[in-house]
């Protein structure tokens, strides 16, 4: 899908999935069994007639923030748009519940250990997950603000945010694949 064609029809709450090439990235994926390893939320940010589609996303090394979704494509994200399809979310509550939080830390060492990859052996042992309400991770923290803007976890508890991986929230029956984005070879800047 190419961007500047598409990106009108991307909506706040939306969410973004990243398929990452570093070596953190590619463990989390083979981890999670997931070709994804990072994902955020789509957000429009409209001031004096300038109109730009950015991520609000929960990245290590940074927290929470708010980042142009074009200058990850233009250094060459591989980046899939999946669309809120459950009437009961509300897009603007998703990105408020993510706004509100915008500038908080990322989750520690010990919570992204526990959290993401230990998950068999603390679920096998009974251990709590929720380390941090203050920090986050970004397959909580998308699935976070999903429980935010209307999303009911299935009654079955076999998706708990706090242990989320990206595939894990990329699966999730409220949203759907609309496919990967690019860029194409003549965007114009001062379009995006």
């Amino acid at each position: 899908m190419v961007y500047e064609q598409t990106r009108g029809q991307i909506t706040d709450g939306d969410l973004l999935f990243f398929r990452g090439r570093l070596l953190h990235s590619r463990i989390i994926q083979r981890w999670s069994r997931s070709v994804f390893s990072h994902v955020g939320i789509a957000h429009w940010i409209r001031s004096a007639g300038v109109e730009r589609l950015a991520v609000v996303e929960a990245i290590e090394g940074h927290g929470v923030r708010l980042y142009p979704l074009s200058v990850s494509l233009e250094r060459g994200d591989d980046v899939d748009w999946f669309q809120i399809t459950d009437d009961s979310i509300a897009g603007d509550r998703v990105v408020g519940w993510a706004m509100a939080r915008w500038g908080k830390r990322y989750a520690t060492a010990r919570q992204f250990v526990r959290s993401f990859l230990s998950i068999r052996l603390a679920t096998w042992l009974g251990l709590p997950t929720r380390l941090a309400d203050d920090r986050w991770f970004c397959s909580w923290f998308a699935a976070e603000a999903l429980r935010a803007g209307g999303w009911q976890p299935p009654d079955d508890d076999t998706i708990r945010p706090e242990l989320a991986a990206p595939g894990d929230v990329a699966l999730f029956s409220c949203i759907q694949r609309k496919g990967p984005l690019r860029l194409s070879m003549d965007s114009d800047e001062d379009s995006r």
